[in-house]
Parts: structure tokens; sequence; C-alpha cells
């Protein structure tokens, strides 16, 4: 009774992984140049604006969630 019930999830297991191999090697991508980054480089102060942005929110948000967080904790007080 154990292979019965050892086959079939390590059935599915072979299956799920074949699917996945295949999905991987349907996708292509071209190997242009400057169409390696999904934004237009050629506009150098928007991209720069854009990766200023890009920097300053993902590591300025865990200072001003912490900021928050102890002011709360305080009962307001500035």
């Amino acid at each position: 009774m154990s292979m019965l019930l050892r086959n079939a999830p390590l059935r599915a297991a072979r299956a799920f992984n074949v699917a996945n191999r295949q999905q991987v090697r349907g996708v292509h991508f071209e190997n242009v140049v400057d169409h390696t980054l999904p934004t237009d480089v050629k506009n150098k102060p928007l991209l720069a604006a854009k990766i200023i942005i890009f920097a300053t929110l993902g590591f300025g948000t865990p200072f001003y969630a912490a900021r928050w967080h102890i002011q709360k904790s305080s009962g307001g007080a500035a």
C-alpha cells in the first residue's frame, strides 16, 4: 500500500518539473545594445531621476517606517 501512496506524488512532481523546464526554454531575449534595462537610457536626466527616486524610496522607506512606529508608540510627541 505504501508504494501506491508514494508513486502518485512522485509522478506529479516529475510532471511539474518537466512543465517548468519547457517554460524556461521557451523564453528568448534579443541581445540588442541599449535594450538591456526596462527603461529608456537615451534620456539621461529622466534616467537619473528614476534611479534617484528608486534608490531614495528603497533605502529610505525602512527608516521612515521606524520613525513612524517610534512616534506612534511615544504618543505622537515630536
